[in-house]
């Protein structure tokens, strides 16, 4: 066999290998070419030349077939540009299948086959508007509860209130996104003008504890002076004595000596007196300036128990949703941090549950959000009925709830959660005189060691989407090792 035909082996079988599949007939004719091509003997010339022909042939055939097809189906398209939009849906499927029965074959398979894939983009986009909407909804929900709250701390002239007010029609996110831009700037001037009331009474306790200390200074020098007025009258008095010694000793008779002595008793008395009538005076004015002093301790005393008193009750409402009364967010992260660190310490269970309500909007969108807020309140004491005293509820944002059940593993916090969402599916509900179901879906998950608690919250949070996504009022648990 010469380098030419060999070449031209070569060639031929890697054609045949790239047109393998494309259709049946043609596969059987490229086979048939391939065994002439094998064989170890010097080419059969004809053998090839007609295993070459048949193969050509069908492709030929194929060929003519798929150019038909491309005429068909831009006739097919043109004939469907000329219907009206509401004939072109119904008419589609029927002038393709009995005009162009191939061309239906192969639309069929596909449609088939799309409905073996999973997600398609359509499906995806969907799922992602869902996911916004949603996102969007617990963000409007979590900012009305932090206005209402900051509106307890204070809200004198009504604008926080004012602004939880246009967020419940659930503005979209350009109109969001003014509200917060309000929001923080509204939030600023609070936090300013509470500084300057800091500022003012920091130099009011500045001038306080000034004039204490100008006080206790002024006692000390009184103290000083009276030490050194003990100390001069003890040297006057051994003066005194050392004179009346002096007069007695060169005294001559006993009137002189009478004289010398009431002269010396005067000036003690008179020294007595003077150390007497000053050290009065200068007891008199450290009285004085104890009784000042302890005004203004006792003031002190009662700005401090007063600011003590109005932080502990801040700090208290700041922890406490004014809606539900139940501990928020902020109450709940404190909890969370004294379970996790008490679940590491004794190696018992910790469970997490995330609850939120079904369809909650289309009960503000239909009855109004007052009675919205009648559901949460109402929700947050059916679902306090159910869990035990060690067990925590808080409001998480919105229509959320996040339940801390210590000491519980998987099974039993499913069935806590389980016992208290079928719980809540069977309490009456009435609205304008109608009853109304309401359901929650839930989200469970289980504290891993070593779990940091935002991973441990994104868990519960994915299971609490996977119930929503399964058609709401049920529990799943998160089964997520990552």
């Amino acid at each position: 066999m010469n380098t030419i035909e060999e070449e031209l082996r070569r060639g031929v079988l890697d054609l045949a290998l790239m047109l393998k599949g494309i259709d049946g007939e043609l596969d059987a004719a490229l086979d048939h070419l391939k065994q002439v091509l094998k064989q170890r003997d010097d080419l059969d010339t004809d053998a090839f030349r007609d295993a070459l022909a048949q193969a050509d042939a069908r492709f030929d055939q194929i060929e003519e077939v798929a150019e038909s097809g491309t005429q068909q189906l831009y006739r097919l398209y043109q004939s469907l540009m000329d219907l009206n939009a509401d004939a072109a849906s119904k008419s589609f499927s029927l002038a393709v299948e009995q005009k162009h029965q191939y061309l239906f074959d192969a639309l069929k398979l596909s449609e088939d086959a799309l409905r073996l894939v999973p997600h398609s983009a359509s499906q995806t986009a969907d799922e992602n508007t869902d996911k916004l909407k949603r996102l969007h909804q617990k963000l409007c929900s979590r900012f009305i509860t932090l206005l209402r709250t900051l509106a307890i701390l204070g809200d004198e002239d009504g604008q926080l209130q004012s602004l939880a007010r246009r967020l419940e029609p659930m503005p979209d996110w350009p109109e969001l996104d003014g509200l917060a831009e309000e929001t923080i700037a509204l939030i600023q001037r609070r936090l300013d003008a509470e500084k300057g009331q800091f500022q003012y009474y920091l130099n009011q306790l500045s001038e306080k504890l000034r004039s204490i200390n100008e006080l206790i200074g002024q006692n000390k020098q009184a103290v000083s002076d009276l030490t050194e007025l003990n100390d001069n009258l003890d040297q006057q008095v051994d003066d005194q004595i050392a004179r009346a010694r002096s007069a007695i000793t060169s005294a001559v008779n006993m009137e002189q000596l009478r004289a010398s002595l009431n002269d010396s008793i005067e000036g003690l008395m008179s020294l007595l007196n003077d150390f007497q009538s000053r050290t009065r005076n200068s007891l008199l004015a450290m009285n004085r300036r104890q009784q000042e002093l302890n005004q203004h301790l006792d003031a002190l005393q009662e700005d401090n128990h007063r600011l003590i008193k109005q932080v502990t009750q801040e700090r208290e409402i700041a922890r406490r949703d004014p809606l539900t009364q139940l501990p928020n967010r902020q109450g709940f992260e404190q909890r969370l941090e004294q379970e996790i660190a008490r679940s590491d310490r004794y190696g018992q269970p910790l469970s997490i549950a995330l609850i939120d309500v079904d369809h909650f909007k289309q009960i503000n969108d239909r009855y109004g959000h007052l009675a919205g807020d009648r559901v949460l309140r109402i929700l947050a004491k059916e679902m306090h009925s159910q869990l035990r005293k060690t067990d925590f509820l808080a409001r998480f944002g919105g229509e959320e709830f996040v339940i801390l059940l210590p000491e519980s593993g998987r099974d039993n916090a499913l069935a806590a959660i389980e016992k208290m969402r079928q719980h809540i599916s069977q309490c009456p509900f009435h609205f304008q005189d109608s009853p109304v179901r309401i359901t929650i879906s839930a989200g469970l998950a289980i504290h891993k060691p070593n779990e940091e608690a935002e991973h441990w919250l994104h868990r519960a949070d994915k299971a609490l989407y996977e119930s929503k996504d399964n058609g709401r009022n049920c529990t799943t648990v998160s089964d997520d090792q990552q």
